[in-house]
C-alpha cells in the first residue's frame, strides 16, 4: 500500500512538472525598452518584462526607489507617505488605445476623466520602500481595436498619488492620506503580435433561485427581516476549465433583497474562438464575509447560440435565461 501511494504521489508531482514544462517551453518572453533620462525613471528604476501564453499576456513591473528620493510628507501630520500605485497608459502609432465602453471594467481597467474608452492598466498600491513589485495578466482581446498581426506598443508609466495612513493613540483613529504627485513617468515600448479577435453579444434575461426542499433563499444574509440575497452574476473569460475563475470579465448589476434577477444585460464578449469555452457565475453579494455562491455554468459559446432564450437550470438556480449571438472575426 505504502508503494502504491508512493507511485501515486510521483506520477502527480511528474504530471505537474511536465505540465509546468510545457508552459515554459511555449511562454513567449516579449523584448522591451525603457526610454526615460531622469533620475527616477531610467533602466536602472524600472523593469518591465512582458511574457506571451496562450493568448494571456503578463505585465511584470518591478520599480528601484532611488537612494536620494524624497519621500512625500504630510505637512499636517507629518507621516511620510510610502504607498503608491503604477499605471500604463497604452498607445499604438501614437494613438491611445481604445476599449468598447461595455468592458472597460475588465479587472480594473478603466478611462480617465477626457479620455474616452482609453485603456489603462492599474497596478496594485504597495509601499515604494525600497522596491516595487507587481504584474497583472489579461487576455489580448483587450486589443480588438487592432488588426490581427504584429504592432508596436507603446507605454506611458506613471503614479498619481501617494498614500499612506496616521494612527492617533489617544482616540484609537486611523485617518487615511493622499498627496499628488507626478515625479516618476516615463516611456516604454513592446512588440506584440495580436490575434484574430472575435466578437459575441451575450443577452441576460434575468435568472430565479430555487426555493424547495433543497435550497431556500430566505436568510441567507444576516438581517433584522428575511435576510433574502442580493443576487448578481459574471462571465469569466478565457475559461480553461470547470473550476477556472481566473479572469472576471464581466459582472451585472445587483438585485438587492431578492429571490430573483430580472435586469435585461448585454455583454460584449471579445474571444480568440468560435469554439471557445466561458464560465457563468452567481453569487450573493456579503460585504461581512466575502459573497457567496449561489451556481456556475460552465460550456462553450455555441452551445449558447441561439435566436431565442435558452433556459438554463444549475446547482441553486431554477432558471438562467440566456442567448448568444456570434459576429465573427472583427480585426482581419
Amino acid at each position: 500500500m505504502q508503494k502504491i501511494f508512493v507511485i501515486i504521489v510521483t506520477i502527480l508531482f511528474l504530471t505537474g512538472c511536465v505540465g509546468e514544462w510545457d508552459r515554459k517551453l511555449d511562454e513567449k518572453e516579449i523584448p522591451t525598452e525603457i526610454f526615460g533620462t531622469t533620475s527616477t525613471f531610467s533602466s536602472k528604476t524600472v523593469r518591465l518584462k512582458v511574457n506571451e501564453y496562450k493568448e494571456i499576456l503578463t505585465i511584470s513591473l518591478d520599480y528601484k526607489l532611488p537612494k536620494n528620493f524624497s519621500l512625500p510628507i504630510d505637512s499636517f501630520y507629518g507621516d511620510t507617505l510610502t504607498e503608491t500605485r503604477f499605471y500604463l497608459k497604452l498607445f499604438c502609432d501614437g494613438k491611445p488605445l481604445a476599449m468598447n465602453e461595455r468592458v472597460i471594467g475588465y479587472r480594473g481597467f478603466y478611462n480617465s476623466t477626457g479620455d474616452t474608452n482609453i485603456l489603462i492598466i492599474p497596478f496594485r498600491k504597495q509601499s515604494i520602500v525600497t522596491t516595487y513589485h507587481d504584474e497583472v495578466k489579461f487576455p489580448m482581446s483587450v486589443f480588438h481595436t487592432l488588426k490581427s498581426g504584429n504592432h508596436n506598443i507603446e507605454g506611458e508609466l506613471f503614479i498619481r498619488k501617494f498614500y499612506g495612513s496616521h494612527y492617533d493613540k489617544e482616540t484609537k483613529e486611523t485617518t487615511n492620506l493622499e498627496m499628488e504627485c507626478n515625479s516618476i513617468s516615463g516611456k516604454v515600448n513592446f512588440k506584440i503580435k495580436v490575434p484574430d479577435i472575435y466578437l459575441t453579444t451575450i443577452y441576460g434575461n434575468g435568472l430565479e433561485l430555487r426555493n424547495d426542499e433543497k435550497f431556500s433563499p430566505r436568510g441567507m444574509d444576516f438581517s433584522f427581516r428575511e435576510g433574502y440575497p442580493d443576487i448578481y452574476w459574471e462571465v469569466y473569460y478565457p475559461a480553461y476549465g470547470e473550476g477556472d475563475f481566473s479572469y472576471p470579465y464581466w459582472r451585472s448589476r445587483e438585485a438587492t433583497y431578492s429571490t430573483g434577477y430580472s435586469d435585461k444585460d448585454t455583454v460584449y464578449l471579445y474571444h480568440f474562438s468560435p469554439k471557445d469555452e466561458i464560465k457563468i457565475g452567481v453569487y450573493d453579494r456579503d460585504d461581512l464575509s466575502g459573497d457567496d455562491y449561489l451556481g456556475d455554468w460552465f460550456g462553450t459559446i455555441k452551445e449558447l447560440e441561439s435566436n431565442t432564450y435558452k433556459t438554463l437550470k444549475f446547482d441553486n438556480l431554477q432558471w438562467f435565461q440566456i442567448k448568444v449571438k456570434q459576429q465573427g472575426c472583427i480585426n482581419k
